[in-house]
């Protein structure tokens, strides 16, 4: 079962080009960044890139923790895990976009230029996308309402949380 939802993790996560970073700053408070996503790794594993100095970089290195949200439509995913920042060139270069250009002018050499590794704990995700998990979604938000309960999201196909470490 864990298997088949880490499974169905990666493939909602292959429908999303950016996220939400979700960091602790220094002063306890949590602050979160859209970012775009420089490429997937099994079981909700994901690397963005960034510039060395920024204050994402220094919150990571005081506190690892973090948390990357996705939303589109009618899916929603959340990850947590922590991040690490990676100089590795020659992973830079694979990745590295033309678009990364506007931050790093240098291109994939620049030395500012690193990616945060993201190494999930856990995922979960809710998945309303497709028109079968939609209609069940209503059905059993329509039966909770008549019966004066809540919604029973074990009951939903399209919702999952997996342990991924």
């Amino acid at each position: 079962m864990v298997e088949k939802q880490a499974q169905r993790l990666d493939e909602l996560i292959a429908h999303f080009s950016h996220a939400m970073l979700v960091t602790r700053a220094r002063d306890g408070t949590l602050r979160a960044r859209p970012m775009a996503i420089a490429e997937r790794h099994d079981h909700g594993g994901l690397y963005f890139s960034t510039d060395r100095g920024s204050e994402k970089v220094d919150e990571i290195e005081a506190q690892a923790e973090v948390a990357v949200t996705m939303q589109d439509g009618d899916r929603y995913l959340s990850i947590s895990g922590r991040a690490e920042p990676i100089g590795d060139r020659k992973l830079i270069e694979k990745l590295f976009s033309p678009s990364w250009k506007l931050w790093f002018p240098e291109g994939p050499g620049d030395p500012n230029l690193v990616l945060l590794r993201i190494v999930p704990s856990y995922g979960e995700y809710w998945d309303r996308g497709t028109s079968r998990n939609r209609l069940r979604f209503m059905v059993e938000a329509g039966k909770a309402l008549a019966e004066g309960r809540t919604v029973d999201e074990s009951k939903l196909s399209g919702h999952g949380k997996v342990k991924l470490d």
